[in-house]
C-alpha cells in the first residue's frame, strides 16, 4: 500500500543521505548529555515495577489523503473516528488522559507547534510554538515521536536526529532528553513507559528498514532489544504495545525481552487496517493506569406490561463516568422482542454516535467527553395477535473498555403481553390481586354479596 506519512518527506530528507545528518554538530545537540551513554548498552539499574493497569483504548492519527483520528480496541477494532485538520507526526495523551496533543509534521525550518486536539471531535483547541533545540534542527523539525512522561513532561523524537528531547507542555520549550539514539538511528515514531519503568523507543536506520527496539534505563543507558516492522507509533494497553506499522497493521509485541539482541521480536498482527499510520497513544502510554469508564442504563415505557397492539419505547442512557474521552459502545440483542413484536420504522435514533440494527441486533458507538451522556430510543409495536412467548426480554451490553450496567439490573428490560386488554382498566382486578375473588364467592368491585 502506498503508505503516506513520512515516506513521502524521508524520500527529501534522505537525499543527502542519513549518516550525513546524524553527523551534524552544533546548537541542536546529538551528542549524549549528562553523561549517559548513547551506544548500545546492558544496563544495570534496576527498573522500578508497577502495576498492570486495566485495558484501555488505542488511539491513531493517519495523514496524507486521510486526516483521521481513529480509535480502536486492543482486537484492533474501530471504535470511533473523528476528522483531523493537518498531519501531525505523533499524538499524546497527557498522563491523567484529559489532554490529547499533537505535533505538525514536518514543521518549518526553526519552527514546529505543539496543538491540542479535541479526541472526539478531531478539532484543535490551543496551540503552542516549541522553541529550543527541537526547534532548530535542519531542514525541519520533523517531529515524529511525541510521548507524555509521568511528570507531564512530553518526551519527543525526530527523523532528523538521534537526539531526544523533552518539551514543556505548558511553555513549548524544549531541552535535550540525557540520552539519544545510537548512532546512525533516528526516530521512527514513538516512545512507551513500560510497567518496569524502562521507556520503550522505537528508531529506524532509513526508510523501508525495519525498526529497532530499544529499552532506556532510568540512569538513561540505551540497550537495543530486537526489532520489529517498521513502525510509525506506538501505544499500551493493559501492560502490552501495540507498534502501528508503515503498512497499516496493528502489532502486538509478544515479548520484550530485558537483554541486548537485533533479532526480530515476536509479535503478533491483530489487524491488518490498510490505513496510513502517522502515530498513535493511550492514555497508558506514560505509565498511568488511566482507563475509560461508562455506564449504560435501560428503561422502557410501559416498562413492566404491555397489551397486543401496543407500542413499547425503549431508552438507553450512556453515560461517560471517567475522567477521559471514552467510547461507550453496547449492543443489544431484539431476539426476545421480535418474536412478539415489530421494529417501528424511523424509531431508532440517537443524540450522538451512531446506530446501526443487523438482523436482531442493534449497536451503538460513539464517543463521549467525561461527564457527557447519549441517549438512543428506538419503538416496537407488539404484534397482533402476538404468536411469540408473550414475553418481551433483551440486555444492552457493554462492548467498549471500561463499561458496566449502571447497576446489576439496570441493562435488562423484561416486559409481559397480557392476552386481556380489559384488565387494566379501572375496577379490574387480576385473580392474583387483593379483591379479586374465586369460585362462588366471586364478586365484582362495588358489590356485596351476604
Amino acid at each position: 500500500m502506498l503508505n503516506h506519512r513520512k515516506p513521502a518527506l524521508r524520500r527529501v530528507l534522505t537525499s543527502a543521505a542519513i549518516g550525513l545528518v546524524l553527523a551534524v554538530t552544533g546548537p541542536a545537540g546529538f551528542a549524549q548529555a549528562d553523561g549517559g551513554a548513547a551506544s548500545a548498552s546492558t544496563g544495570t539499574t534496576a527498573s522500578k515495577a508497577r502495576a498492570v493497569c486495566p485495558p484501555t483504548t488505542l488511539w491513531a492519527n493517519t495523514g496524507g489523503t486521510a486526516l483521521n483520528l481513529i480509535q480502536y480496541d486492543t482486537a484492533g477494532n474501530t471504535l470511533s473516528t473523528a476528522p483531523l485538520v493537518r498531519d501531525y507526526g505523533d499524538i499524546a495523551f497527557s498522563p491523567n488522559g484529559s489532554t490529547l496533543y499533537g505535533v505538525d509534521f514536518p514543521g518549518a525550518a526553526g519552527s514546529t507547534t505543539l496543538y491540542t486536539i479535541n479526541p472526539v471531535t478531531g478539532a484543535e483547541t490551543a496551540s503552542t510554538p516549541i522553541t529550543g533545540p527541537l526547534a532548530a534542527i535542519t531542514p525541519t523539525p520533523a517531529v515524529n515521536g511525541l510521548t507524555a512522561r509521568a511528570d507531564g513532561t512530553l518526551i519527543a523524537g525526530s527523523f532528523n536526529t538521534s537526539q531526544i528531547f523533552l518539551i514543556d507542555p505548558a511553555t513549548g520549550v524544549s531541552t535535550l532528553f540525557p540520552a539519544s539514539f545510537p548512532a546512525g538511528i533516528v526516530s521512527a515514531g514513538d516512545f512507551i513507559t513500560l510497567d518496569d519503568g524502562d521507556i520503550l523507543a522505537f528508531g529506524t536506520p532509513d526508510t523501508t528498514s525495519p525498526s529497532p527496539v530499544f529499552r532506556i534505563r532510568p540512569d538513561n543507558t540505551v540497550i537495543q532489544i530486537g526489532t520489529v516492522p517498521q513502525t510509525f507509533g506506538a501505544a499500551k494497553s493493559a501492560g502490552q504495545v501495540y507498534a502501528f506499522a508503515s503498512n497499516g497493521d496493528i502489532n502486538q509485541l509478544n515479548s520484550l525481552p530485558a537483554t541486548a539482541s537485533t533479532a526480530a521480536l515476536p509479535i503478533t498482527t491483530v489487524k491488518a487496517t490498510g490505513s496510513g499510520f502517522y502515530g498513535a497513544t493511550s492514555t497508558q502510554d506514560a505509565g498511568t493506569c488511566v482507563a475509560p469508564a461508562y455506564t449504560i442504563a435501560k428503561r422502557a415505557a410501559p416498562a413492566r406490561k404491555a397489551h397486543e397492539g401496543d407500542t413499547i419505547t425503549y431508552r438507553v442512557t450512556v453515560r461517560n463516568t471517567g475522567a477521559i474521552a471514552a467510547t461507550g459502545d453496547f449492543s443489544d440483542d431484539l431476539g426476545g422482542v421480535l418474536d412478539d413484536a415489530t421494529l417501528v420504522p424511523g424509531t431508532v435514533t440517537s443524540t450522538t454516535g451512531t446506530t446501526n440494527v443487523t438482523g436482531d441486533t442493534l449497536t451503538w458507538t460513539g464517543t463521549l467527553a467525561p461527564g457527557a451522556t447519549a441517549t438512543i430510543t428506538y419503538q416496537v409495536t407488539v404484534n397482533t395477535p402476538d404468536t411469540g412467548d408473550r414475553l418481551l426480554t433483551n440486555t444492552a451490553v457493554p462492548t467498549a473498555p471500561g463499561g458496566t450496567c449502571t447497576t446489576s439490573r439496570d441493562c435488562t428490560v423484561t416486559i409481559k403481553v397480557d392476552k386481556d386488554k380489559d384488565c387494566d382498566k379501572p375496577g379490574h382486578h387480576h385473580g392474583d390481586e387483593p379483591g379479586h375473588h374465586h369460585g362462588d364467592g366471586m364478586r365484582k368491585q362495588g358489590t356485596s354479596s351476604h
